[in-house]
């Protein structure tokens, strides 16, 4: 091995692999905590989900979140909503259910689905080859 690059292997220690580690960790958390990723990976099955048909949501539930701070105190918001929805293909019926992140992309589709009616029917698009694969997307 090189001399030079003996001695700097040589003179690390725990605590500096530990900070890289960790800065590391952070780093990533923060970029996916920011991101919001959950809308990326939405938007990705949304172009991947060749079928598509139409379904009925059957119920709808927020999920909430808690977030404690030393002066605000805790505060209970309103993260992402639960969905569940039913579709049929091929004559199959499919009962699933999507999360849907409360972002400024899909306040409007979650506006319309909570001003819902009974009656009212939405786009279900679907994995072609596997139909029980699906989400839920904004009508065209």
């Amino acid at each position: 091995m090189n001399k030079k690059l003996k001695e700097t292997f040589e003179s690390w220690d725990f605590k500096s692999i530990l900070l890289i580690v960790a800065f590391v960790f952070i780093g990533t958390f923060l970029f996916f905590y920011f991101t919001d990723i959950r809308e990326r990976f939405r938007q990705q099955d949304k172009a991947e989900f060749k079928g598509q048909t139409i379904g009925e949501i059957i119920s709808t539930e927020p999920i909430e979140r808690m977030k404690q701070t030393k002066w605000k105190g805790t505060e209970i918001f309103i993260d992402s909503y639960k969905v569940v929805y039913s579709y049929d293909v091929n004559g199959q019926n499919f009962r699933k259910t999507d999360f849907i992140p409360l972002t400024s992309k899909s306040e409007k589709f979650i506006k319309e689905i909570l001003d819902r009616k009974p009656t009212d029917k939405f786009v279900v698009r679907f994995d072609t080859s596997d139909p029980e694969k699906s989400i839920l997307v904004e009508r065209y």
